[in-house]
C-alpha cells in the first residue's frame, strides 16, 4: 500500500494491482461475492443479447481475479447466436515494454489491446519509417501473437493525447492509408474507431477541448 492508498510507482506490480488509480474505487476482486455480483449483472447483460465486453485498465486487476470472473460467464444468448457461443472479451493493457506488467501476463485470459501497433504504424505513414519494413509486420516486431492481440490506430484516449503518438482522423490521408492497411493485414483482432470531430484548442501543447463530447 501507499500513503494515501493510490498508485505511484508503476514499476510495482503489487502497487499497480492493488492500489488505486486516480483516486477510482477500487473493489476487491479477491472475493467471490464481488466475483459473483460482477458476473451476475454482465450474465444479465448477456441475457439481453450482449456479445461480449472491454474491460477497462486490465493491468490495474490480478489475472487470476479476471480468470475467476470471466469464469463465471454464461455463453451468449441463443436466441440470438449459435448455441455455445462465448462472449468475447478484450483487456485493455496498456503495455509499452517499460514496466513491471506485460500484456503476456493477461493473454491467456482473454485478447489484449495492442497500443505499440497504432503508434508505429503512425511512424510509417508519416514517413518517419520505411514501408518496406512493414514486410515482417507483427510479431517479428515483437509484439504478441496475432491470435492474442486486438488492434487499431487510435482509440478514444491517445486520439485527445492521452497517450499520443498515433494517428487521428485529423490527418485524414495518413488516417485512412493506415486503417485500410491493418484491415487488409492478417495480423490481430483489428477495432475501427468511429470518432466525430471537435474544436481543438492548443495551450502549451495540450489540447483545452479534448473533454468535448458530440
Amino acid at each position: 500500500s501507499t500513503g494515501d492508498g493510490n498508485i505511484h510507482n508503476y514499476n510495482d506490480p503489487n502497487e499497480v494491482r492493488n492500489c488505486r488509480l486516480v483516486s477510482l474505487v477500487d473493489l476487491k476482486l479477491s472475493k467471490d461475492y464481488v466475483r459473483d455480483s460482477i458476473a451476475g449483472y454482465l450474465n444479465h447483460l448477456i441475457s439481453l443479447g450482449v456479445a461480449g465486453f472491454r474491460v477497462d485498465a486490465a493491468k490495474h486487476m490480478w489475472p487470476g481475479d479476471l480468470r475467476a470472473v470471466f469464469g463465471r460467464l454464461h455463453d451468449l444468448n441463443s436466441a440470438y447466436f449459435p448455441s455455445g457461443t462465448k462472449p468475447f472479451i478484450f483487456q485493455e493493457v496498456i503495455d509499452m515494454g517499460h514496466e513491471a506488467i506485460s500484456a503476456a501476463e493477461y493473454t491467456g485470459i482473454a485478447r489484449v489491446t495492442n497500443f505499440i501497433y497504432g503508434i508505429k504504424l503512425a511512424d510509417v505513414f508519416r514517413h518517419h519509417n520505411q514501408a518496406k519494413w512493414l514486410k515482417t509486420w507483427g510479431e517479428q516486431w515483437g509484439m504478441p501473437n496475432s491470435n492474442d492481440a486486438v488492434v487499431f490506430i487510435d482509440n478514444h484516449d491517445n486520439q485527445r493525447g492521452h497517450g499520443g503518438g498515433v494517428l487521428t482522423f485529423f490527418e485524414p490521408r495518413s488516417y485512412k492509408m493506415a486503417t485500410e492497411f491493418m484491415l487488409a493485414h492478417p495480423y490481430g483482432f483489428t477495432r475501427v474507431m468511429s470518432s466525430y470531430h471537435w474544436n481543438r484548442d492548443f495551450h502549451g501543447g495540450e489540447d483545452h477541448n479534448n473533454w468535448q463530447g458530440p
